[in-house]
């Protein structure tokens, strides 16, 4: 991106993509709710460090070789698929606030991993230079500059859910509401990981 113009329609783009409830997104909620805004960052850190990774991959090549080895690709999908289904499952079995720091405490481990397998992520990095790699530039410069954009965006929106996550348990912090909490991200994790399915088939 070399010009404000440019940069307007990116974000134009790639926001609604970013900010949308997805697996990552709702995980980070889920991480709010759970170990609080604070304990969430290493679980943030794990979730970027993957995104930028993929997104430097890919603007050097990563997308040539899934286009040609499309099997690589599907077993990621259903792998992601697998697990935000068992993370979902988790919560929905999730029934009090004094279990809140056991089985469900998600951390930097769990966000590589959950980033890793994270189909939506690797398509929304995709679409990105689809649209965006200015092939007169350096190619160094276009995905270093996008990734650093992408990284940004990233990074401002998990915490943005998981602080709304951390915030909502501290104002509804009974059992039943944690319960209630746990019921709706565990339905809507599993939902996504449905509709994963879906997309992936």
């Amino acid at each position: 991106m070399s010009s404000f113009s440019e940069l307007i329609l990116w974000f134009g783009v790639i926001f609604p993509l970013v900010f949308s409830a997805g697996p990552g997104n709702v995980l980070c909620a889920v991480c709010g709710a759970t170990n609080g805004f604070k304990k969430s960052i290493p679980f943030i850190l794990g979730l970027n460090l993957v995104y930028t990774a993929y997104s430097l991959l890919a603007g050097f090549g990563l997308s040539a070789l899934l286009e040609k080895y499309p099997k690589v690709f599907f077993a990621i999908q259903i792998l992601g698929v697998i697990y935000i289904f068992w993370l979902g499952l988790k919560f929905l079995l999730r029934k009090s606030v004094e279990k809140k720091d056991s089985k469900v405490n998600l951390t930097f481990k769990d966000g590589v991993i959950s980033q890793a397998l994270n189909i939506k992520g690797i398509t929304i990095v995709l679409t990105m230079y689809s649209q965006f790699l200015n092939k007169e530039h350096s190619l160094v410069y276009e995905v270093l500059s996008l990734s650093i954009a992408l990284l940004l965006l990233n990074l401002f929106t998990h915490m943005t859910w998981s602080y709304g996550g951390s915030w909502m348990a501290k104002n509804f912090a009974s059992n039943q509401a944690v319960e209630i909490q746990s019921k709706i991200f565990g339905s809507m994790l599993i939902g996504i990981s449905f509709w994963l399915l879906y997309k992936s088939l």
